[in-house]
């Protein structure tokens, strides 16, 4: 959002806000008023109005409320003014029963995709810092806690000799080979994708040791093999790599080791 504007410019850009918002207001900061974006003059008044930062932007949550106001700092022919932009969250009524479960749903389908890897499926970083670490936590005083990276030693290859879409596929062998040796049980163990051709299986109950055997015997018992066209197939190998919670007594520095050892 630009900062300096004129009268048009700002009736165009309130108006396209206005599509993406539920009100949009033009503020006075000085004299804490809400102005008419057409005549600028004074309809009410504004309190408890932010400073903004930096940017000239800030993100106000209001209290109680999954409502949000954004604030952005701008000039009106030299004149400091701010745009007060707010959402308001859907809450339907107490009979609109069958749109509330519709929205709960949805709502916890776009919760699950934002901890799955859109790739692979397999769980993604987030999923390792929000859900599994406070579970490891918890655990690490019970037994032992574990994670073991697993690197696609080609995936950088097929990328820049083959296509983006070949790695891909490779990737989803490797997943389906390794998400079959972990299980489905999530307290027990996990398969995430870290980034580019690693993978993390993080476990509770298991040594670092353990759980390398478990994956190696996986991959070595499995047919390592994924198209790379319709009339090519290609193979990949792994390299493993593991740290035990016990050797650092933290989960981000846990990783951290199972990292440079993979790549050291």
């Amino acid at each position: 959002m630009k900062q300096e504007y004129n009268t048009e410019e700002l009736l165009a850009q309130i108006a396209a806000l206005n599509n993406l918002f539920d009100e949009v207001r033009l503020i006075d900061p000085q004299t804490a008023s809400v102005l008419d974006p057409v005549t600028l003059q004074a309809v009410g008044q504004a309190d408890n109005l932010p400073i903004p930062g930096e940017d000239g932007r800030v993100l106000r949550y209001l209290d109680g409320e999954e409502d949000f106001v954004l604030y952005q700092a701008i000039t009106l022919r030299m004149r400091p003014l701010l745009l007060a932009a707010r959402f308001a969250s859907y809450r339907p009524s107490s009979g609109d029963r069958r749109e509330a479960l519709a929205l709960d749903r949805t709502l916890s389908q776009c919760q699950q995709e934002l901890v799955r890897d859109y790739v692979t499926g397999a769980y993604n970083r987030r999923y390792l810092d929000e859900v599994f670490q406070p579970l490891a936590v918890q655990k690490a005083a019970e037994g032992p806690v574990c994670v073991v990276l697993v690197r696609v030693n080609e995936y950088g290859e097929l990328c820049s000799k083959e296509s983006r879409a070949a790695a891909d596929c490779c990737l989803n062998t490797a997943a389906g080979i390794l998400q079959l040796a972990v299980g489905t049980d999530a307290e027990q163990c996990v398969l995430a994708r870290l980034e580019d051709g690693v993978f993390a299986a993080a476990a509770v109950g298991r040594t670092a040791a353990d759980l390398s055997a478990l994956l190696r015997e996986a991959m070595d018992c499995s047919r390592r093999e994924f198209n790379l066209s319709l009339s090519r197939r290609g193979h990949f190998t792994v390299t493993l790599a593991g740290a035990d919670w016990g050797e650092t007594g933290r989960w981000d520095m846990t990783l951290s080791l199972a990292q440079q050892r993979l790549f050291g």
